[in-house]
């Protein structure tokens, strides 16, 4: 008679219960949770610092995780397999009619349980990140999803290095040295130091085989399925392997794997595993988590794709050969294949891969169809660009910049969408701020004329010409406070015809003061552009400067203190009109010391941006003689909410009777033609790179991100006033940050408090500073020894009192920011005990599990 086996399911269920009873009646295992956790929260917040992050993300979780990991999974494991004379249960195990894989599964998932009951511990951070900011939810799902797939992972591994040594010590040691090396191929600073004693796609290969690699791609917030078959192969192939280490273990020794049968069936495993992690990339199909839908095709490209014409080809030029191009460069040509092949499935598009090497006809032909060769510090070069062709049209990207990834797919659609024009749309742009020379060479602080040229067949007209040229599409006036009378009506007829237009008018602008001398003024006549918007029926209000407390920005004033300035507004999504189809899809705007608008009630007109009902104003002709604290400190809101842009829509009628008669006998329009679109900023400073754009220098190259949505909303703009919105959304759809948005409130609350006796305490120290002037009249040539005794003590009295509320407004702007870095304290320390207050809970339920079973027992229950 064979001998009995129970069935594997019952094996493992058995297995199951007793090692989840080994695990949480054994103190060491809570002594593990508290280590990780502990371990954990003390780099995030200590040493990562993760309060002066202003990062609502779980980034920090994911970087150092992995890490944490590495030290305390394989502590977990390594008693898993022991068989020494203090400890016989695996010899007692063996003797039982348990298969092997029952054996090695229930080993595995109650450890699993138990690392994932740990990783839910860490749920403090997540709502202390919620806490502060306004979190992606689906990133955060995804986030957690990644760090218990890398533990799998990592627990998989070191039960099967326990396997192989079973000496505990030596089970450690080896758990460890195996994750090590696995976390190291998926680690970048790693990957610099080889690349110059291993090729780079060398390199590449070994990173596609790191959990850290994956870990990273699931927390940005896509489910990928060759992430999801790298963890599921990781995890299977360690525990089949570990299944076949015990069975030999339990017929007396490894030997006999390594021969015949067996070791060729553990030479396949490790070619599945091998070859089915980089063939898993071309499995189609993807889980976008994002709340912005940032990794899916967006309506507006799929509007493009659809218009594209038959026969239309992408060539990608891309040297994928490059031994010493960085590892972030071929990741990202990797994304620009993928987003290339997903376009292809959902249109006629065909697309293919040219590899420009060194010295050949495909070098040759990408030079010649204008691809940038880049240069490296190596003194090597790469090619990174494409083109899209259909009937002898062409439309070309120089060069795909990484460093406008998050514009990827707007960059791509826009070179197709080229295509489906007949011509380029011709945009004209009027600026006593740019010089002509703007439109052909790009300058400092302008990243928005560059902008513009990528789209556009751009051209600066000097702002003191008469006339405009032929043919816009549509017409851009910034600061142009002063304009010939001829060139108004020529903007007023333009508009007539059914141009669109776009004005930015500021009261107070601190890009170029020397226009601050002039401020238009609507009036009856037509003197200024102000007058032709009243005709049109938005109305320029530039006698105040316009604030926010509640959409305040934090600033640093000449002193280096940090203050809420009212007068640097960032407008979110309540501030922004979601019924135009410009603002809908932004999320925040940064306006700098704007006016205001009206709209006239017959306007067909919508408020684009928008302060909330406490907005307050102050007089233009006393704003540039205080300092921003002191413009802060006076400020004071109104209860009146106030327009910032506006946007009109024809029929729209002319601001003038009849034509000048300095242009001539030319037919004077009275009533606009099709419908005109009028757009309204009432600020200048907002599209310059200080407000927009923040630069950044890492080395030779300059990083360049978006700080806000004004760039999305100026291109807004120009696409809808030019007829096309299908690329509106593509470009400001996810929010480019997610900022501690209730340590900014938090802020804005303790100035406001403490606003009132900060002022006062700010005028006391101007009057005695008055005083001891006035006291000091008179006697500038006269030594302090020679001057009489009342002055002295007048002097020293004035001083005294000076350096008293000097030192009392020291204290009370300190009181502002100590308020805010007490909370980071107490979060930091929160989050520490946390985890160890929850595992000191855990085992406190499980005691009380345990006496109540044992007397249960004992009462015959």
């Amino acid at each position: 008679m064979t001998e009995f086996k129970v069935s594997v399911i019952s094996g493992f269920s058995a297995v199951l219960r007793h090692e989840l009873r080994v695990l949480f009646f054994t103190p060491l295992s809570y002594l593990f949770q508290a280590a990780f956790l502990l371990g954990l929260t003390t780099c995030i917040f200590l040493v990562a610092d993760f309060y002066s992050s202003d990062e609502a993300t779980l980034r920090l979780l994911l970087g150092f995780i992995p890490w944490v990991s590495l030290v305390l999974v394989p502590a977990l494991a390594m008693s898993a397999w022991t068989d020494g004379q203090a400890d016989r249960e695996m010899e007692l195990t063996y003797s039982l009619p348990i298969s092997p894989p029952a054996i090695v599964m229930g080993k595995f998932v109650a450890g699993y349980l138990l690392l994932l009951l740990t990783l839910a511990f860490t749920l403090p951070f997540a709502v202390t990140v919620a806490y502060l900011g306004e979190p992606d939810l689906g990133v955060v799902v995804a986030g957690y999803l990644a760090c218990a797939l890398l533990l799998g992972a990592c627990f998989a591994v070191s039960l099967l290095a326990a396997a192989l040594v079973r000496e505990v010590v030596g089970a450690f040691v080896a758990g460890i040295a195996a994750l090590f090396l696995m976390m190291l191929c998926g680690w970048d600073v790693f990957g610099r130091l080889l690349r110059t004693v291993l090729p780079q796609w060398t390199w590449e290969t070994l990173s596609a085989y790191s959990p850290v690699t994956w870990l990273n791609q699931l927390g940005e917030g896509v489910i990928r399925p060759q992430s999801l078959v790298y963890f599921g192969l990781t995890v299977g192939a360690a525990l089949l392997v570990t299944h076949w280490v015990v069975e030999q273990r339990r017929r007396g020794g490894l030997t006999r794997l390594f021969l015949g049968t067996r070791l060729a069936r553990l030479v396949a495993l490790c070619l599945i595993w091998l070859l089915g992690i980089p063939l898993a990339a071309n499995l189609p199909g993807q889980i976008d988590l994002t709340a912005e839908k940032e990794f899916s095709l967006h309506a507006g490209t799929k509007q493009v794709l659809e218009r594209l014409p038959e026969g239309t080809q992408v060539t990608l030029y891309w040297s994928e050969t490059g031994d010493t191009i960085p590892a972030s460069i071929k990741s990202h040509a990797r994304r620009i294949q993928r987003l290339l092949a997903s376009m292809s499935t959902r249109s006629t598009l065909e697309w293919n891969l040219v590899n420009p090497e060194p010295d050949t006809e495909q070098e040759l032909q990408a030079m010649a169809r204008g691809i940038h060769r880049v240069p490296m510090s190596s003194g090597d070069h790469f090619f990174l660009g494409l083109t899209v062709e259909q009937g002898g049209r062409l439309g070309r990207i120089p060069y795909l910049d990484i460093r406008r990834e998050s514009l990827l797919e707007y960059d791509v659609v826009q070179a197709m969408n080229g295509l489906t024009r007949k011509s380029t749309p011709r945009v004209a742009m009027i600026s006593p701020l740019l010089p002509s020379s703007a439109a052909l060479a790009e300058r400092e602080g302008l990243s928005f004329m560059a902008e513009l040229k990528r789209a556009y067949d751009l051209a600066v007209v000097p702002f003191f010409e008469t006339a405009l040229p032929a043919d816009l599409d549509a017409l851009i006036l910034m600061g142009t406070d002063i304009l010939h009378e001829n060139m108004l009506y020529a903007i007023d007829q333009y508009v007539m015809g059914g141009g669109s237009l776009i004005v930015m008018i500021d009261p107070y602008t601190r890009v170029k003061p020397a226009n601050n001398v002039t401020n238009p003024q609507p009036s009856e006549q037509i003197n200024d552009i102000s007058d032709l918007l009243a005709k049109y029926g938005i109305y320029y209000r530039g006698e105040d400067i316009i604030g926010d407390a509640q959409l305040a920005s934090v600033v640093a004033d000449d002193q280096q203190g940090r203050l809420n300035y009212p007068y640097w507004m960032r407008v979110g999504h309540s501030g922004l009109s979601t019924a135009h189809p410009t603002t809908a899809n932004l999320n925040e705007v940064l306006l700098v010391e704007p006016g205001s608008l009206e709209l006239a009630a017959a306007a067909d007109g919508v408020a684009l941006v928008s302060t909330t009902a406490k907005a307050g104003l102050y007089p233009r002709d006393q704003f540039g003689h205080g300092t921003p604290r002191e413009l802060a400190m006076a400020f004071t809101g109104q209860s009146q909410q106030r327009i910032l842009a506006a946007a009109v829509r024809g029929p729209l009628w002319s601001a003038y009777a009849s034509s000048l008669a300095t242009t001539g006998t030319g037919t004077h329009l009275k009533q606009s033609r099709g419908t005109p679109v009028v757009f309204v900023v009432a600020d200048v400073d907002w599209l310059f790179d200080p407000f927009s754009l923040q630069q950044t220098r890492l080395g030779q190259d300059t990083v360049v991100r978006p700080l806000n949505d004004n760039l999305a909303l100026l291109l807004n703009m120009v696409e809808f006033a030019t007829g096309d919105e299908a690329l509106l959304g593509i470009r400001s759809r996810g929010q480019l940050q997610r900022p501690f948005t209730h340590v900014a409130d938090l802020f804005r609350a303790a100035q406001a408090r403490l606003q009132e006796r900060e002022a006062v305490l700010s005028g006391e120290v101007n009057q005695l500073e008055q005083q001891i002037s006035e006291a000091a009249k008179g006697t500038e040539d006269i030594q302090y020894e020679q001057l009489p005794q009342s002055i002295k003590r007048q002097l020293e009295e004035f001083e005294r009192k000076l350096l008293s509320a000097r030192r009392e407004l020291r204290e009370v702007r300190h009181s502002i920011r100590a308020e805010i870095d007490r909370l980071g304290q107490r979060l930091a320390l929160v989050n520490l005990l946390a985890g160890p207050l929850l595992v000191v809970m855990l085992a406190g339920v499980i005691t009380r599990y345990r006496r109540w079973g044992y007397k249960s027992r004992r009462h015959g229950r």
